[in-house]
């Protein structure tokens, strides 16, 4: 709930005095600590007057607000000695409490046509209500107040652009926040890679230290053997090699063919597209295969020396 005050003012110059104004109004009030002055809304009447939407919470000790209710506030804001400080220092023209309609007022309003409004019409106007929670008919009778409606359709429009701006610029920061946390988030990742493969040399350093001087484990001599068998299928002939070497040789008849030749072999762009994804698939098979033969044949490697190592000493 809140409360709005009046001032004969224009808005630039209430908006541009807010913070003034919330101060002002927190030393009317007597100054209290527990008390907080927040300002909700500004919004202009017409040129002179601009409406001002305010609220006050009450902070206890432990740190919890409580908002005061409107009705309370207002009518500390409308006894004689706040009013006419209001009035003098705040050019304050009228106090009035926020609130919504009580059940028995609302049926008042809407069972009774206003003045000059058929009763069939507003009957109608109620059945069309898109929210009868939050909005209640009102009648426009001439074309001031249809005026008048339209311009604080106007003001509310462009209420919603600002705040849809608004929005739009705090996604934008949440996105570049999301960027800088993703980049971080790689940076993180080739570090602990970076960390694991340290930890890694580490624990293999350790092996070797706790197994010199004695013979390879079965395991160790599993592995070994694996790798061996990595290795000889890597090699053999009518496997990756042969199958690498006769795409190879297709490729080269394709290219020496003589563009002009109408009796060349001609290979389509599908056929070529698959095999070079083939390929790339097996060069990167190869490659990763590589990679592990190589780390294994440095950890049997490093075993190895500090086997003799130990026999050494």
């Amino acid at each position: 709930k809140q409360w709005y005050q009046r001032r004969v003012r224009a808005l630039d110059d209430v908006t541009k005095n807010q913070t003034q104004l919330v101060a002002s109004l927190h030393s009317i009030l007597g100054g209290k600590q527990e008390h907080v002055v927040c300002c909700d809304s500004v919004k202009s009447i017409n040129a002179t007057t601009t409406e001002v939407v305010v609220y006050v919470l009450l902070r206890s000790p432990t740190g919890a607000t409580q908002r005061i209710p409107a009705t309370d506030l207002a009518s500390v804001l409308t006894s004689a000695n706040i009013a006419n400080q209001l009035k003098s220092q705040m050019f304050v023209t009228n106090v009035i409490s926020k609130v919504a309609f009580t059940f028995s007022q609302l049926s008042l309003y809407l069972d009774k046509p206003p003045v000059g409004i058929s009763p069939v019409l507003w009957e109608q106007a109620k059945q069309e209500n898109p929210d009868p929670v939050k909005l209640i008919p009102v009648p426009l009778v001439g074309f001031k107040a249809i005026s008048e409606r339209l311009r604080l359709q106007k003001e509310q429009s462009e209420a919603h652009f600002a705040r849809v701006e608004l929005i739009g610029k705090e996604v934008e920061d949440i996105r570049a926040t999301q960027a800088n946390t993703l980049s971080r988030l790689q940076q993180l990742k080739r570090k602990h890679s970076e960390l694991t493969h340290r930890v890694l040399q580490v624990m293999v350093d350790v092996e070797v230290q706790k197994k010199a001087g004695f013979s390879l484990q079965p395991e160790e001599e599993q592995l070994r053997v694996q790798l061996e068998s990595i290795q000889q299928e890597l090699n053999a002939p009518n496997l990756f090699k042969g199958r690498l070497s006769e795409m190879l040789s297709l490729i080269r008849m394709q290219s020496l063919a003589e563009p002009g030749n109408a009796n060349s072999t001609q290979m389509e762009s599908g056929v070529l597209a698959s095999i070079h994804s083939h390929l790339s698939r097996q060069q990167d098979g190869i490659s990763h295969l590589l990679d592990i033969i190589r780390d294994d044949l440095q950890h049997l490697e490093i075993i190895k020396q500090g086997l003799q190592e130990k026999v050494s000493a």
